[in-house]
């Protein structure tokens, strides 16, 4: 019976430990500022500024980091991956909050490859095709897809992400 009393004291001693543990996780968890940007790896965080690069659109238009002009959407795509196609939408909604002027989507591969994502891209962006090594892909250290960005006129990271959620940007209706 006295190895039962002791059974239970350590057990009881356990969970109040473990309960205090708990309680100090949840106060830190508060005291912590809400909405932070999160930062993935493979993705330039917030305050990063891109780099130079020079790139053509599929308009023939030159597109360099000197032509950001105020915030501007960047997303990156890769033909054949499925978590791009599931987003596409979602940046193309964010685009027409933008305007074509102040969004751009980059492409992995030629226009053939780029395909499946033109007709959805076009209207609403400036679209710049590119191989793995491009410029624009080096600019901003892309290793993931999608990936995406909103830059001021400097270059600067104002939000980034995996998915058109992580960025702090409105929506158009």
């Amino acid at each position: 019976m006295r190895y039962l009393y002791v059974l239970v004291a350590v057990l009881s001693a356990i969970s109040i430990l473990n309960l205090l543990l708990t309680f100090g996780i949840i106060r830190r968890l508060r005291s912590q500022p809400m909405g932070r940007p999160v930062n993935y790896p493979g993705v330039l965080p917030v305050g990063a500024v891109a780099g130079d690069f020079a790139a053509w659109d599929i308009q023939d238009r030159p597109v360099s980091r000197d032509d950001l002009s105020g915030r501007t959407l960047v997303g990156f795509f890769s033909p054949g991956c499925s978590s791009c196609l599931e987003r596409l939408p979602d940046f193309v909604a964010v685009s027409a909050a933008f305007g074509p002027e102040r969004s751009w989507a980059v492409v992995l591969g030629d226009v053939e490859q780029a395909g499946e994502y033109l007709p959805s891209l076009e209207p609403v962006a400036r679209v710049v095709l590119q191989d793995p090594d491009g410029p624009l892909m080096s600019a901003f250290s892309v290793s993931a897809f999608p990936t995406f960005f909103v830059v001021d006129a400097g270059g600067r990271v104002l939000s980034s992400g995996l998915t058109t959620e992580d960025l702090s940007v409105p929506t158009a209706a």
